[in-house]
C-alpha cells in the first residue's frame, strides 16, 4: 500500500478574480456588499491596478463592465455576475442560475448595461468619482 506522501494531490484551482472599476464609489460599495452578504469567492481587484493584458482584456473592455476571470473562462457584465454568484451561498447560487437562464440573461444584460451607464447618477453614501 503506498504511503500517503506518495499519493499525488490535486493542485487547488486559483481563486477567481473579479475586475471592477476601483475609481467608482458605487462599484466599490456594491462589490464589497455582495461579497459580505452572499459570501462570494474571488479576489476583488480594481482594473486600474492590474495588467489587463494578462487577463486578455483591453482598457475599453474593463471600462465597460465588471469581469469574472478564472483559469478556464472570462465573462463580463451580467454573465460575470451569474458566474460569480455561483461561488457564493445558496441564495447567490440560485440567483446566478436564474440570471443565466435563456431570456432572463438578455434582460439581465440590458439591466446591467443601464446600471453601468448610469452608475455615476445612482444616489448613495459613496463618492461619485466615476469618469464614465
Amino acid at each position: 500500500m503506498p504511503e500517503f506522501a506518495d499519493v499525488p494531490r490535486a493542485t487547488p484551482a486559483p481563486a477567481p478574480v473579479v475586475l471592477f472599476d476601483g475609481e467608482c464609489g458605487f462599484c466599490r460599495a456594491a462589490t464589497g456588499y455582495l461579497v459580505r452578504r452572499l459570501r462570494l469567492r474571488g479576489e476583488l481587484r480594481p482594473w486600474q491596478s492590474v495588467d489587463l493584458a494578462s487577463y486578455r482584456l483591453t482598457r475599453a473592455q474593463a471600462e465597460q463592465r465588471l469581469w469574472f476571470v478564472t483559469a478556464e473562462r472570462r465573462t463580463g457584465g451580467a454573465a460575470a455576475f451569474a458566474d460569480w454568484f455561483a461561488t457564493g451561498n445558496r441564495t447567490a447560487r440560485t440567483a446566478g442560475r436564474l440570471i443565466a437562464l435563456p431570456g432572463v440573461r438578455h434582460l439581465a444584460q440590458a439591466v446591467y448595461g443601464l446600471v453601468a451607464r448610469n452608475r455615476h447618477r445612482i444616489p448613495g453614501p459613496w463618492e461619485h468619482t466615476c469618469r464614465i
